[in-house]
């Protein structure tokens, strides 16, 4: 991602495809999704994200809490 020093965080969290969208109508209140972007980064992110949850206590446990409060 070459655009990293030009770009603010949210830009660059929408341009890596982990930017959350809200799908809201009126009183009518959706979920929030990730898409659009890289998927490569978003990938690579994601497996990155997977392994530190295993190995990291620190993490596992930020992890397993909420899991255990039913976040997807």
């Amino acid at each position: 991602m070459p655009e990293l020093g030009t770009l603010d965080r949210r830009q660059i969290a929408s341009l890596a495809g982990i930017a959350p969208f809200t799908r809201q109508s009126g009183k009518w209140r959706g979920r929030s999704f990730i898409g659009g972007g890289r998927g490569k980064v978003r990938a690579v992110l994601f497996m990155a994200a997977l392994v530190a949850a295993r190995h990291n206590p620190t993490l596992k446990t930020f992890r397993d809490r909420l899991v255990a409060a039913g976040k997807p």
